[in-house]
């Protein structure tokens, strides 16, 4: 809003005003399908208006919106930066669609989480000598734009041609309004295009299956490879407690930990079922975490019609249909597992037709494969790996990648994307 001025508000009446123009905001799509950012929105502008804006702070704002352990890292989970972000991004994309100007507006200063709140100026205010100086534009470097970019090198080189074009001619107020504007739109575009680029990794990766209602499946691997038989209905419950089919790996248990922190940290409800006790109605129309490789008969199932899939003889491998004679992931289960160096995993997340609904399959050749994948997809810091490897990074619709991870005194080490597919 160019023809505006700072304001706060004072009666009730402004305080009405203030909630009229939230609720507008968040009835619109850019803030209707979500629970987060119109929780964050309202907290910190009802703070606001409180007088209590001194209290918006990041780790405050964690515990009191996103439910946050008073202690929590806010280096290893920011959360509510990414929300401010997304904040300031879909409040630009509402006031840049409205139909017409609204009298007052709410805005979230770039770095900062108390809302400012807008005037629209009355016609008279400016005949009174109180119009407001010229909306100067952000710069490249107030709008954290990353350093040589085209965008705000483009932005000087235009501020430059226009000191050229006009070096001693004075210019009227409806010039400099003019420049100034598209100045700013200028600097509005970068800076969303940078915060589009620069959305939380995570996000990204699991917002598909976040998406969907209802609870999402996990589904582990258990038993010993498929190498035996399923168990006989009849068997004893002793019999099935010392079977293979009632056995889970440590390495699969750690992977669900991780899988099941991401999960509630995005306040989703999941359900546990082992591969054997799961049919195909189970995973009908839902979002589903496959868990687990040469021990989950889902995932083979699955996978086998993708580039990367599993192979189990004569070598446990990983294939990739494309380059078959690639026999470099691969794993000997001959071998004695203290001599085990190296393990391979798949991570794959697409819609499955076969299902009809969003997959994630997370799956190594062996147990240490498996926890590779499952630290890469929980923690941002590996993401970028991906963004790497496929030109759109992780906001592709469907993905598969390759993961190697080194075997240090019988612990998987930090996963290292060998490969990565688009399609």
């Amino acid at each position: 809003m160019s023809n505006s001025r700072i304001w706060t508000p004072e009666a009730d009446s402004d305080r009405r005003l203030v909630h009229e123009e939230l609720s507008a905001i968040l009835a619109s799509p850019h803030f209707g399908k979500s629970k987060r950012y119109p929780a964050f929105l309202r907290y910190v502008v009802e703070k606001t208006l409180d007088g209590q804006s001194d209290q918006l702070k990041e780790r405050t704002i964690g515990v009191e919106v996103f439910g946050r352990h008073p202690d929590y890292d806010t280096n290893a989970d920011p959360v509510v930066r990414f929300s401010a972000g997304e904040v300031r991004k879909r409040i630009a994309q509402y006031y840049h669609e409205a139909a017409e100007e609204s009298e007052i507006q709410i805005e979230l200063p770039l770095g900062s989480y108390t809302p400012e709140l807008r005037m629209r100026l009355t016609p008279s205010e400016p005949a009174q000598g109180q119009a407001p100086e010229p909306v100067q534009p952000e710069t490249a470097d107030s709008m954290e734009l990353p350093l040589g970019s085209d965008t705000s090198r483009a932005v000087e080189r235009f501020g430059t041609k226009l000191a050229q074009a006009y070096p001693k001619e004075p210019l009227h107020l409806p010039f400099i309004f003019s420049m100034s504007l598209l100045l700013a739109l200028m600097c509005l575009g970068a800076y969303l295009v940078y915060r589009a680029r620069s959305l939380n990794q995570s996000e990204q990766l699991w917002d598909p299956l976040l998406q969907t209602q209802g609870p999402v499946l996990i589904v582990i691997g258990s038993g010993s490879l498929g190498l035996v038989s399923p168990e006989s209905p009849g068997a004893s419950l002793s019999n099935h407690m010392l079977g293979p089919y009632h056995h889970v790996s440590v390495s699969s248990a750690i992977a669900i930990s991780r899988l099941t922190g991401v999960l509630q940290k995005h306040n989703k409800n999941y359900i546990i079922k082992e591969a054997p006790a799961t049919s195909l109605a189970d995973l009908r129309e839902r979002s589903v975490i496959f868990v687990g490789g040469l021990n989950n008969a889902w995932t083979l199932r699955l996978t086998d019609p993708l580039r990367f899939r599993f192979v189990q003889v004569p070598l446990a491998r990983i294939e990739d249909t494309k380059n078959p004679q690639n026999t470099a992931w691969s794993v000997d289960f001959s071998k004695p597992y203290t001599s085990v160096s190296v393990d391979y995993g798949i991570i794959a997340r697409y819609h499955d037709t076969y299902t009809n609904g969003n997959v994630l399959i997370l799956a190594g050749l062996g147990p240490y494969g498996t926890e590779a994948v499952s630290e890469l997809v929980s923690s941002p810091q590996y993401l970028n790996q991906i963004e790497k490897q496929v030109s759109n990074g992780l906001n592709e619709a469907n993905l598969e990648v390759v993961v190697k991870t080194d075997v240090i005194n019988g612990e998987a080490g930090p996963p290292q994307v060998v490969a990565a597919y688009a399609f």
